[in-house]
């Protein structure tokens, strides 16, 4: 058992080692290119790319109806295919519902945010959210067949897109879209590169296309779409919506020096979360079918790993933003080092949690997770819009944002941990997350 459990280590280790290798170098070179864009776009029209985004983000997380979460369970690798078909059935009526709802509501939305020019940017979000949805759904599979080299050269090739068509659009003069065309032109190039590997593993086979198949694993997950869809929803609102209400209450310029803050604090993080989360969902995975007992280990080793990146990355940021962003940005973006301030100790904790809210779903608590993301956003979004109504200043409402949310990341830990705790101590019972679709 021993040597076994070295060699599910080994290649955890294997897993994360591929995933940074491969997203090192677009995040680096994401990083290189802020300065630059920074200089060719204006905070405005970093507003607008932070409205798009949040909402590509918010509505994409749920455009596979969250199939995608339950891609890694099934021991039958027929029911993982189709799940993956389910997945990507779901985002493209995904992209079909959100350009219905651009067609309707496009112009009076742009509006509602102050920012008319926003309209015709607005139809980036329909086909950006159904890639996310893709990228989300062939993500997990190949985390299924702890394919890492393929999600390095995903985060490899989404950065390069989005940087190379950002620049491409600040230098021709298309402002203020050229930001969100490229966040948009990343997602579906990084849906092209993992397509690409899911068809050589077979992801589209025959197998899992049949309708009675697709029926009965639909019928074995519907918990994900009816608990996590909505929880995913929730999830994501818990971070965008803030971002949504500043854009609405404050104006484009804020909502611009606030996301070009989240950028920039995102990309190192996103370099270790993401790995981490990848790996962590197939060795926990792995856990619940084989080894429950050990579960509450492998959690807090990986807190400690995160802890050990999240802890001093807060601290430094605290000590220099101000002077940093200044100097490598220029003056008119000095109050997003001031943002990165109030944000710090919000991105440590979202570092350190996010990865491990996985466990959750692992272990199918899908009501426990739905309770603690409609906490989140009741708690942040309602601490953001009471600030907001009684003339708070915008860096008052910022700092609002990063308190309220790190204090409820810091009790998702809390309740994961319980979950894999009691999951370890539940030795006659088997955890239902490997359950065979019943043949029917």
């Amino acid at each position: 058992m021993r040597w076994r459990a070295r060699l599910a280590m080994s290649s955890g280790r294997r897993g994360v080692l591929g995933i940074a290798a491969g997203s090192a170098g677009g995040q680096l070179l994401a990083l290189a290119a802020v300065p630059l864009l920074a200089r060719l776009y204006r905070p405005a029209d970093f507003g607008v790319l932070a409205v798009v985004a949040a909402l590509v983000l918010t509505v994409g997380t749920v455009a596979a109806l969250r199939f995608e979460m339950a891609v890694p369970l099934p021991e039958r690798e027929e029911d993982a295919r189709a799940l993956v078909r389910l997945g990507l059935v779901a985002a493209a009526g995904t992209a079909i519902l959100a350009s219905a709802v651009v067609l309707l509501v496009g112009d009076r939305a742009a509006l509602w945010f102050g920012q008319p020019e926003l309209a015709r940017w607005l139809w980036v979000v329909p086909p950006s959210a159904a890639a996310m949805g893709v990228v989300l759904v062939l993500n997990q599979f190949a985390v299924r067949h702890r394919r890492y080299g393929a999600i390095g050269r995903r985060n490899l090739f989404q950065s390069v897109a989005v940087v190379v068509t950002q620049i491409v659009a600040g230098v021709a003069g298309l402002r203020p879209g050229g930001l969100a065309l490229g966040f948009g032109f990343g997602q579906v190039a990084a849906a092209a590169v993992l397509l690409r590997d899911a068809r050589r593993r077979g992801a589209t086979a025959r197998a899992g296309r049949r309708p009675p198949r697709l029926l009965a694993v639909a019928r074995r997950y519907r918990r994900f779409p009816f608990l996590l869809a909505p929880s995913g929803l929730l999830n994501v609102l818990g971070t965008q919506l803030p971002v949504l209400l500043i854009a609405y209450w404050y104006g484009s310029a804020v909502a611009g020096w606030l996301g070009l803050t989240q950028r920039v604090l995102a990309m190192p993080a996103a370099l270790v979360a993401s790995a981490v989360a990848q790996v962590y969902l197939g060795e926990i995975a792995r856990i619940a079918r084989e080894q429950p007992r050990s579960g509450r280990r492998a959690f807090l080793r990986a807190s400690r790993r995160l802890a050990l990146v999240a802890g001093p990355g807060a601290l430094l940021v605290v000590v220099g933003a101000p002077a940093a962003f200044s100097l490598v940005f220029g003056a008119q973006w000095h109050s997003s080092g001031a943002y990165a301030q109030a944000l710090a100790v919000f991105m440590a904790a979202q570092l350190v949690v996010s990865p491990l809210s996985q466990t959750l779903v692992v272990f199918e608590r899908q009501g426990l997770q739905l309770a603690w993301d409609a906490g989140r956003v009741a708690l942040v979004a309602g601490a953001v819009s009471v600030v907001a109504l009684v003339g708070g200043s915008p860096l008052t409402a910022v700092w609002t944002f990063g308190v309220s949310g790190a204090l409820a990341y810091g009790v998702g830990w809390l309740m994961s941990l319980r979950v894999v705790t009691a999951a370890g101590r539940d030795r006659g019972r088997p955890r239902p997350a490997p359950q065979l679709v019943s043949q029917g």
